[in-house]
């Protein structure tokens, strides 16, 4: 085996804490932040408590000095071993190896704290104590420590039960401290080196990203990437926009240092100096800022849920980096590209080739070097009109935003509908109206919250709202599904060559009762 191959070993899971603790094991900034929540944490001591797998760890031995956590959630880790080297680096396990670490070791006052976690020794059990003086509470930071364990359990010498708790926690001490994890280290190998590691983690099923990888990758004392995806989704959330991924702000990024937005172009930000990330962190922050304004603006758009693909909001943002003033005109032709192609899923499943022939519409539609984002042609809409309605695909949440836009004041059965309903992404939001052979589809669906078990029918001014008309109405009173397609579909086609700037056309599937249309191309990307 070569001296930087990977090595599987297994350790006690007190080695490994006591080795975080003294800073042999660091965790490194570019990492995502702990982001475990309580329940997350005691479900994780749990499992050890009771002997259940949780998972191999990932180590990288490595001299290079990177910045490292000191302070996670107020719990100080890793101080003593501050300046030797090689060290190891947790690649993979942080949220696990760091619960136990705070659980064990902290030191804090705070009651209050995530890391304040004990161990109830009469019903076996992990929690948070609301009154940490009952005695069959064992405190997990008095667990490791000699003298703090013998001290805890004296407490139990004149208690009725003192002998099965005495019995429990010399259970919970060695559950926690013999429980062996299996753990495969790295060798000293360059940051770019272990870059594609993440990458091939990630092809086989881990919850290791692309931006994971960049993280990495461009990480240095001058520049950290995840600390600037923060900060642009920070103030896309106070522009009134939220829910911008990661993926999203890293492609804007790639796209304002003039690359790619594919993930072989995103990789070549690894070769930029940190003073130009810092600038194309800059550029991409202040165009996603104009970006969604616009979608704000222009298209009622409140949340990314919205976004049929991330790649309108990258898109987009290119526009504004490049152009930094648009005019009315050219506002036109993005919210007609953005309906086009939100309503032919356009990039569903689009190729590498494909998605950086679109960039290069876009840059050249931005320098005013071409006239339109799209083609002129029929615009599609059979997947729009007979997909299955759901809301994880583009077609569905297209449909939903359509008829989120017309902003209905009531519900079918005249109930005031809550405006703030209109930027939640839910699909207890929208009812079937129509024949009951066609209630799973998209073309069925409207804007209903607060639905009764009683069916209604929307009243004569409420059909513009809820994209409804006579004749849709008398179809489904008479249940008749080839009436009900003709009338909504003919209705829906209209109302998208408006949006669209665009001839609209569909063909009606065959089975439509069957209940089986594909319903998985063109999902929402992010």
């Amino acid at each position: 085996m070569a001296a930087r191959d990977p090595k599987p070993e297994i350790l006690r899971l007190e080695e490994l804490a006591l080795l975080v603790r003294g800073g042999d094991i660091k965790l490194p900034r570019f990492q995502r932040p702990f982001v475990w929540n309580r329940t997350d944490m005691l479900k994780l001591l749990d499992s050890i408590y009771r002997g259940y797998p949780i998972g191999s760890l990932l180590l990288w031995n490595s001299s290079q000095r990177l910045t490292s956590e000191r302070d996670i959630a107020g719990f100080q880790v890793g101080e003593e071993g501050r300046d030797r080297f090689p060290v190891d680096y947790l690649l993979d396990g942080q949220q696990r190896l760091t619960t136990l670490c705070g659980s064990l070791f902290w030191q804090g006052s705070n009651a209050n704290s995530i890391w304040n976690i004990h161990f109830d020794l009469q019903n076996e059990v992990f929690l948070y104590p609301k009154d940490a003086d009952v005695i069959s509470l064992f405190p997990l930071n008095k667990l490791i420590g000699t003298s703090d364990f013998i001290r805890q359990c004296m407490k139990f010498d004149h208690h009725l039960n003192g002998a099965l708790y005495l019995g429990r926690a010399e259970q919970l001490l060695r559950a926690l401290k013999d429980y062996k994890v299996a753990v495969v280290k790295l060798g000293d190998m360059s940051l770019e080196e272990v870059a594609p590691i993440f990458e091939r983690i990630n092809s086989t099923g881990r919850k290791l990203t692309m931006v994971d990888l960049m993280m990495a990758a461009t990480w240095s004392d001058a520049f950290d990437l995840a600390a600037e995806i923060r900060q642009i989704q920070a103030s896309c959330d106070g522009a009134g926009f939220s829910g911008v991924s990661d993926q999203s702000v890293l492609r804007s990024i790639a796209a304002a240092a003039n690359l790619g937005v594919n993930k072989e172009d995103i990789q070549r930000l690894r070769s930029l100096p940190p003073q130009k990330l810092r600038e194309a962190a800059g550029e991409a922050r202040d165009a996603m800022i104009a970006a969604v304004s616009h979608l704000r603006s222009e298209l009622g758009i409140l949340d990314a849920g919205f976004l049929p693909y991330g790649l309108q909001l990258t898109y987009l943002a290119e526009i504004y980096r490049i152009r930094k003033e648009i005019p009315a005109e050219m506002r036109k032709k993005i919210n007609q590209w953005f309906w086009f192609t939100s309503a032919t899923v356009y990039f569903g499943g689009a190729s590498t080739g494909q998605i950086s022939k679109d960039l290069a519409v876009v840059r050249g539609f931005a320098r005013g070097e071409v006239a339109g984002l799209v083609e002129a042609g029929n615009a599609d809409l059979t997947r729009l009109l007979f997909d299955r309605f759901l809301l994880r695909n583009a077609s569905s949440t297209t449909f939903a935003l359509l008829l989120n836009i017309q902003k209905p004041s009531k519900n079918l059965a005249g109930q005031p509908i809550d405006a703030s309903h209109f930027g939640v992404k839910s699909g207890k939001l929208y009812s079937s109206y129509s024949p009951t052979a066609l209630s799973h589809l998209n073309l069925a669906k409207v804007f209903d919250p607060y639905q009764s078990s009683t069916p209604a029918h929307p009243s004569p001014e409420q059909f513009p709202e809820h994209l409804v008309t006579p004749k849709i109405v008398d179809a489904v009173i008479r249940n008749d599904v080839a009436a009900f397609i003709g009338a909504r579909a003919a209705l829906i086609s209209e109302r998208l060559e408006h949006l669209a700037g665009c001839t609209a056309t569909y063909r009606v599937p065959g089975a439509l009762d069957s209940g089986e249309q594909e319903d998985d191309a063109g999902d929402v990307d992010d």
